[in-house]
């Protein structure tokens, strides 16, 4: 699965003399933590036995195959902003397929959804993985944002102050300091929230859980169906034969198996 720690956290291993203690890398930051435990869920989910275990990036590529691949419609390829361009360099830093087009508009809203992200990457990012990450890129959008609205703040009080400081005492730009104090209270109480794409992940648990449920039902049904399907060859073999102790044996693993068939 495609998954790089954000900028600046990434684990560093440095080589120590022999004999010595290997010294310990950085922490694993929250997404890294995140996308070990989605790496350890598919691992566990292609590893269960008796036919019932599948690849779960290999499933989630067919189903977009199906979908269409996720193509980005013309609002995704327009030009970029700053935020975008952030945005851009936090996706591409991760390997994630986003094209010439745009992830984020200018007021931060995301223009693609993880699902599109999965789909586009040919099956090298999960879904889960594609909404961890986007989670990181919007906490750094809505950070940059909220910066930006901090600095108009400042910039407002400065002028309004520098307007005061150029004129005497009850001229207009006196009256006019508690108008600069008001859009700087405005700027600074106009606060950015990030957009949160956890249910991505929820979801794709979900999906992976009902898959494991489906796959061990029809399983349970093959199975049951082989045991009926030899009863009843049983019992047939022990009509022709006279074999009366063949004829129970074979009816009673038909009998037994018949309700786990579905076929009844």
């Amino acid at each position: 699965m495609s998954g790089i720690p954000p900028p600046g956290q990434q684990q560093q291993q440095s080589q120590a003399p022999q004999g010595q203690p290997q010294q310990q890398g950085l922490p694993p930051t929250g997404l890294q933590q995140q996308l070990n435990s989605m790496n350890q869920l598919y691992g566990n989910v292609q590893g269960i036995g008796g036919g019932v275990g599948y690849n779960v990036q290999q499933s989630q590529f067919g189903a977009a195959q199906q979908r269409g691949g996720g193509e980005l419609s013309s609002d995704q390829q327009m030009g970029s902003n700053s935020l975008d361009q952030m945005a851009r360099n936090l996706a591409q830093r991760y390997g994630m397929p986003i094209g010439r087009g745009r992830l984020v508009d200018e007021h931060g809203n995301f223009l693609m959804t993880p699902q599109q992200i999965a789909d586009a990457s040919g099956g090298s990012m999960t879904l889960g993985a594609a909404a961890a990450n986007m989670n990181y890129i919007s906490q750094a959008v809505a950070r940059q944002q909220n910066e930006q609205q901090q600095k108009k703040g400042i910039a407002t009080l400065q002028a309004g102050l520098g307007q005061v400081q150029s004129r005497g005492r009850g001229s207009m730009a006196g009256m006019m300091s508690g108008y600069y104090q008001d859009i700087a209270d405005m700027y600074s109480n106009q606060q950015y929230e990030a957009a949160d794409f956890s249910y991505y992940i929820q979801k794709e648990q979900q999906d992976i859980a009902t898959q494991i449920q489906q796959r061990a039902e029809r399983m349970a049904k093959k199975q049951a169906r082989g045991q009926f399907m030899a009863g009843v060859g049983i019992t047939v073999a022990g009509l022709f034969t006279g074999n009366i102790a063949g004829i129970t044996a074979g009816a009673g693993m038909a009998g037994g198996a018949a309700g786990g068939t579905g076929w009844f």
